[in-house]
C-alpha cells in the first residue's frame, strides 16, 4: 500500500508509478547475469567497440520512446482529469476545548489505575462507554502483560486534534518494545476517562472474519492514507475514492472504498487533510464486504470518527448537508 498523501481520491493526484488496478509490488527488480564477471574478462578492448556503439543507439532510441511514452501520458491526463474534494466548509474544524485539561502527572495516574483495575467497580470511574462488556475489559486488561509484555512507562503524550470529542493522550509502552495509546475525553461533568475500545484497538467482528471474502460487516479501528488501487467492484476512480487500511494487529494491508461525493467521502477527505503530517490518520470506521472480489476491498458505510475514540454523533453526519447538496 502506497503511504502517499496525493492522488487516492482524497486530494489531487500526481501520475502514479502502478497502473490503474495494480496491486501494490516491490516494482521491477535488476538482476545481475550470473556470469557478468567472467564476460566482462573475456571481452577485447576490440570487441567494445561495437558493443558501445549499439549501447548508443538503444539509448537514443530509448530516450525517444521514453518522450513519446510522456507526451501520451500526459495528454491522457488532460482528457481525463482528476477529481478531487473541494475545499470544506470551516465549520468542519476541530471541536471546542471545553473541560481543564489536568496536569500530565494526574493523567498519567489515571492511566496507571486504569491499568491496574481488576474490577467492574474499579473501573467504573476511569473508562468511558464501551462496546465491551465489564468482565471482558478486565480480563483483558489482567492479560496484558501476555500479549504486549511488561508495562515500561506510561507517558503524557499531549492534546488530539480531532474533529469529533476534546482528547488528551497518553502513550502506555511495554518492554516488548511494543505500545499502546490511552485516549483521554471528559464526561458532561468534566471527569477525565480512557477510552478502553480505542486503547484495545477494538474490531468486531475478528480480522479473520471480516478478511475471509464472505459477506460481512464491521466495525474497525485502522490507519488511514489515500491510496489508488481502483479494482474489481471498484474499477472506477470516477465513481469511488479510494483509501488503505492498516491495523497494528494484523498484517494484511487492505483497501476502502467511499462513493465520490457522499457524506462519508466528505468525512473521510477533511479527516485526512486536516490529519497527520506523515500522511497516516487513526480512524474508526465502519465497512461492508459484498463476498465477491478481493477480500481486501471493503465499501465504507460509516465514518465514524477520526479517531479511534468516538463522539457522540458520527463524523459523517456532519456532512449529509454537503452530500445531499450535490446530489
Amino acid at each position: 500500500m502506497s503511504f502517499s498523501r496525493d492522488g487516492l481520491g482524497f486530494q489531487r493526484r500526481k501520475k502514479s508509478m502502478r497502473s490503474k488496478g495494480e496491486a501494490p509490488t516491490m516494482g521491477p527488480i535488476a538482476r545481475m547475469h550470473k556470469n557478468a564477471l567472467s564476460l566482462r574478462e573475456r571481452l577485447s578492448y576490440a570487441g567494445r567497440v561495437p558493443l558501445i556503439l549499439l549501447a548508443l543507439a538503444v539509448f537514443s532510441f530509448g530516450a525517444g520512446i521514453t518522450g513519446l511514452v510522456l507526451w501520451v501520458a500526459g495528454s491522457a491526463s488532460k482528457r481525463n482529469p482528476v477529481i478531487f474534494t473541494p475545499t470544506l466548509a470551516p465549520r468542519a474544524g476541530p471541536v471546542e476545548q471545553l473541560a481543564p485539561v489536568p496536569e500530565p502527572a494526574e493523567l498519567e495516574a489515571i492511566v496507571q489505575r486504569f491499568l491496574a483495575a481488576r474490577t467492574s467497580l474499579q473501573l467504573e470511574s476511569l473508562i468511558r462507554g464501551s462496546h465491551q462488556r465489564p468482565e471482558e475489559i478486565t480480563a483483558k486488561l489482567a492479560g496484558l502483560e501476555e500479549i504486549d509484555g511488561r508495562i515500561e512507562s506510561v507517558r503524557y503524550k499531549g492534546p488530539v486534534k480531532s474533529l469529533c470529542l476534546q482528547l488528551e493522550s497518553v502513550e502506555v509502552r511495554f518492554d516488548s518494545g511494543r505500545n499502546r495509546l490511552a485516549l483521554m475525553a471528559p464526561d458532561p461533568r468534566g471527569t477525565w476517562r480512557v477510552d478502553f475500545d480505542a486503547f484495545d484497538r477494538y474490531v468486531h467482528p475478528a480480522w479473520d472474519e471480516l478478511l475471509a471474502g464472505t459477506p460481512a460487516e464491521g466495525l474497525v479501528r485502522v490507519f488511514v492514507s489515500p491510496d489508488n488501487y481502483y479494482n474489481g467492484l471498484y474499477v472506477d476512480d470516477k465513481a469511488w475514492a479510494c483509501c488503505g487500511f492498516a491495523s497494528a494487529d494484523h498484517k494484511t494491508l487492505m483497501f476502502g472504498y467511499a462513493k465520490r461525493g457522499s457524506s462519508q467521502h466528505l468525512a473521510m477527505a477533511e479527516a485526512l487533510r486536516s490529519g497527520a503530517a506523515a500522511g497516516l490518520k487513526r480512524m474508526t470506521l465502519e465497512i461492508r464486504h459484498t463476498g465477491s472480489g478481493d477480500r481486501r476491498q471493503f465499501e465504507i458505510v460509516r465514518v465514524l470518527a477520526d479517531e479511534w475514540a468516538v463522539g457522540d454523533e458520527p463524523l459523517d453526519a456532519r456532512f449529509a448537508a454537503e452530500a445531499a447538496a450535490k446530489d
